[in-house]
């Protein structure tokens, strides 16, 4: 497959990726700060950085591994979904550590909407993207 057009893809969700990931947290600071829940922000901010490390380190190795080889995605794919839950559950742990059993339930629900948007973008994105690549690659062989 075309480098430029690897690249190209691979840019693309990572800006698509900061666009919903600025989007939720927007959303959360409304939140906070229109109900007087100044809380919110901590959880935002720790969702905001871990969704924006994983769109662009996924973003990233998936343009490094695109490049070289197509065979490669599947495998790709498995490997980033294991790392995403054991990082989720790292970095949920990790705030527990920090902050204590009571503040979960709240940092939880402010975390969740972080998450779901990594998935469904990771999904719906290199879904409709696979069929393209399946594309090119036929094209070339």
């Amino acid at each position: 497959m075309e480098k430029q057009i690897v690249r190209q893809i691979g840019n693309t969700f990572i800006k698509r990726g900061v666009g919903f990931t600025m989007a939720v947290a927007m959303v959360t600071l409304v939140v906070a700060f229109t109900t007087s829940n100044e809380w919110i922000v901590i959880p935002t901010v720790i969702g905001s950085l871990y969704t924006l490390s994983m769109v662009i380190v996924e973003g990233l190795l998936w343009i490094m591994i695109a490049s070289r080889s197509v065979d490669g995605l599947t495998t790709f794919y498995s490997a980033v979904s294991g790392f995403r839950m054991l990082l989720t559950l790292a970095v949920m742990f990790g705030y527990y550590l920090a902050c204590g059993r009571e503040e979960m339930l709240g940092f939880f629900c402010v975390f969740a909407p972080f998450y779901v948007i990594l998935l469904v973008h990771h999904s719906i994105y290199f879904g409709m993207k696979s069929k393209i690549i399946d594309q090119l690659n036929d094209e070339n062989n």
